[in-house]
């Protein structure tokens, strides 16, 4: 960019000192979850030298905020804003990448998180195993912005079009707007291109590509400037690229440089659970009752029990066995849905986690956001039955023949059977079909479907019986199918009634 045109948009912008962005929008606390995976990285045709050669890039997963750092959030954190144009929901700007290293720490701790960054000055380092918030490495940035796994190739981030994704030099008034207002990329991201510039983790090297590691590249071991990526209200269209790189003093700031924070995907799956990536699903069926219409479904990720509960686990927490046929190994039974959610209550306090569920009878409430255990939605069990993102669309949990994966009226005597035995799915889930039936969270409508939210539903507000699905020892092959829906009264556990908890992914 050349000096004469940075003096032209400053005298422009010392005149039009906005309070745009009135509107609060959504908190930047969501994240992103971006499945790792392999990529091209950098540019075939077109671009600078610095995009070439193009390479391939192979990145772990990781968390990438769904929107640019707001004024709102940095004020709260470091107790000022440098920002010429003022604005809560407007991207923070005039942030030297210093300062954002120090927000991310600050915010970490803020948080109870363990700080990335130590060190000062050129000697800053970065802990990449911390999981505190840290900016993204070029690589992961570029991965992020082409819309990771599921990218369509497209030229901005989330279109071809840059006026459907960014704010530039063209549309965007010579000013910031409030964040997430243009539509987001193939993975739910906002304003990667355009509105502001952010700051990477990286050191800046024109040939940094040709001798660039394979697996999670992390910039030069030193430099004298730091990256920056995705343009800003200002920039001109070119300059909006996925892959296109610039970079600037580590103590330069201006009026469309901000930041955007990135964090490491934590914590090891529990034992005995199967982590289930979150995606997009076809929730339902077409055809029977309840289970239409038929709908697309996203789900965050989360982890699933790889059995039902089994009295073995049930006992040393609730202190007595509540099931007809005795079995330490076999499912808990005879479970009603108020006992289901003790239990996991309960479980969660031995194990020092923070209980999901407070409140009483019709009352009880769930904090998602908790790390303890709790019961699945009705969206999860079903996308987790289903195979979550491995899925075969089978009839059944793992086969189109009830006989390989379920104990049921035609595979048994009428007694609950040692979990596990049977084939699992396409996730190493066990026993989703048949056994007993597992409780849900969610209240029971018969037409829920018709009004369901398309991102991680919960169910009505309110009801009277809440959901089971699966099937049991009694049930016909017809009932074991996916998308069957079932209810009962929460303070009713008949013989054939259990449980599979669930965590949500930290």
């Amino acid at each position: 960019m050349t000096k004469i045109l940075w003096i032209f948009i400053s005298m422009i912008m010392l005149f039009t000192v906005s309070n745009d962005g009135s509107n609060p929008g959504k908190a930047q606390t969501d994240m992103v979850f971006v499945k790792g995976g392999t990529f091209l990285m950098g540019s075939k045709d077109g671009g600078q030298s610095s995009e070439k050669p193009i390479h391939d890039v192979n990145l772990d997963k990781f968390y990438m905020g769904k929107f640019e750092v707001t004024q709102k959030e940095w004020l709260a954190v470091m107790g000022n804003n440098p920002s010429l144009f003022q604005g809560d929901n407007l991207p923070v700007e005039q942030v030297t990448w210093y300062a954002a290293v120090e927000y991310c720490n600050k915010r970490s701790k803020k948080e109870g998180l363990s700080p990335c960054y130590s060190g000062s000055g050129d000697d800053i380092t970065c802990n990449f195993d911390a999981d505190g918030y840290r900016l993204p490495t070029e690589a992961e940035w570029e991965y992020a912005c082409r819309g990771g796994k599921n990218s369509r190739n497209y030229t901005f981030s989330g279109s071809n079009n840059p006026d459907e994704v960014a704010w530039h030099q063209i549309n965007s008034g010579l000013k910031p707007h409030p964040v997430g207002q243009k539509n987001p990329n193939e993975i739910g991201i906002y304003d990667m291109s355009g509105n502001i510039w952010e700051w990477c983790w990286d050191w800046y090297d024109d040939n940094y590509y040709k001798n660039s590691p394979t697996t999670n590249p992390r910039g030069p071991a030193s430099g004298k400037l730091r990256s920056y990526r995705g343009g800003g209200f200002g920039g001109w269209i070119e300059w909006l690229h996925n892959t296109a790189r610039y970079k600037l003093a580590a103590s330069y700031k201006r009026f469309d440089m901000g930041l955007r924070v990135a964090k490491k995907a934590t914590g090891k799956c529990p034992p005995d659970m199967v982590p289930v990536e979150g995606g997009i699903f076809s929730m339902g069926s077409i055809e029977g009752n309840s289970e239409v219409p038929q709908h697309k479904v996203t789900v965050n990720s989360f982890y699933i029990g790889k059995f039902e509960v089994t009295q073995a686990e049930w006992i040393p927490v609730m202190k007595y066995n509540a099931s007809f046929f005795p079995g330490l190994t076999c499912p808990v039974m005879c479970i009603n849905w108020h006992q289901a959610v003790e239990y996991c209550n309960k479980r969660s306090k031995m194990e020092g986690l923070t209980p999901c569920y407070s409140g009483s009878g019709s009352d009880i409430t769930c904090n998602f956001d908790a790390d303890g255990y709790r019961l699945p939605t009705e969206a999860e069990w079903e996308y987790a039955c289903r195979g979550g993102d491995r899925s075969q669309n089978y009839t059944y949990s793992g086969s189109n023949n009830p006989d390989e994966v379920a104990w049921y009226r035609n595979t048994i005597g009428f007694q609950t059977e040692v979990v596990g035995q049977k084939k699992t799915n396409e996730l190493g889930i066990y026993d989703m079909n048949g056994n007993v039936w597992e409780w849900c969270w969610d209240w029971y409508a018969f037409d829920y479907y018709k009004t369901s939210p398309a991102n991680n539903p919960k169910g009505p507000m309110t009801g009277i019986r809440r959901v089971v699905r699966g099937g049991s020892i009694y049930s016909p092959g017809i009932v074991l199918r996916n998308s069957l829906r079932n209810k009962n009264h929460p303070y009713l556990g008949l013989f054939d009634y259990g449980l599979r908890v669930v965590r949500t992914a930290k």
